[in-house]
C-alpha cells in the first residue's frame, strides 16, 4: 500500500503525494534540502500538503504561483519545492522556524501549520517570512 511505503527517510509517500493525482515529483535538490531540515530538526514533521498538480491546486483554491505545484506551466525545473507542516505547539514551532530560516527556507506562518518552501532556489525571489 502506498501509505505504508516511505518515499525517503522520515516521509511516507502518502504524505508527499498530490491528494488529487497521487503523483510525487519533487524539484531537483528539494529532497536533499528537506532531509537536511528534518535531520537537523530531529523531531517528527507531520506533512499535511506537499505535491500538488496544477489542477488540484486550483480546485482547492491554492495560490496560482504556489511552489507546491509540481507541473506549473511556466516554472522550470518541474517539481514541488514546498510543503506544509502541521504544528501548533509554540515552542516547537519557534524551533522549526528558526532552523528553517537558518537553512534558507521561506516560511509562511498559520495558526495550525507552517508553510516551508525553497523559492530562492527555484525562482528569482528572496527568502521571506509571511503570515496567513
Amino acid at each position: 500500500m502506498m501509505q505504508d511505503k516511505y518515499y525517503m527517510p522520515y516521509f511516507l509517500c502518502i504524505e508527499l503525494a498530490c491528494k488529487g493525482s497521487g503523483n510525487i515529483l519533487l524539484a531537483t535538490g528539494f529532497k536533499e534540502q528537506l532531509l537536511t531540515l528534518r535531520q537537523q530538526f530531529n523531531q517528527p514533521m507531520i506533512v499535511t500538503s506537499c505535491c500538488r498538480s496544477f489542477e488540484y491546486n486550483a480546485k482547492i483554491g491554492g495560490a496560482a504561483n504556489s511552489f507546491h505545484i509540481f507541473n506549473h506551466p511556466t516554472r522550470k525545473p518541474a517539481g514541488t519545492a514546498a510543503l506544509d507542516v502541521s504544528i501548533t505547539n509554540a515552542r516547537v514551532r519557534g524551533e522549526l522556524i528558526n532552523l528553517a530560516w537558518s537553512l534558507g527556507w521561506s516560511i509562511g506562518i498559520h495558526k495550525n501549520f507552517l508553510h516551508l518552501d525553497r523559492r530562492s532556489d527555484y525562482a528569482d525571489m528572496e527568502q521571506v517570512v509571511f503570515v496567513y
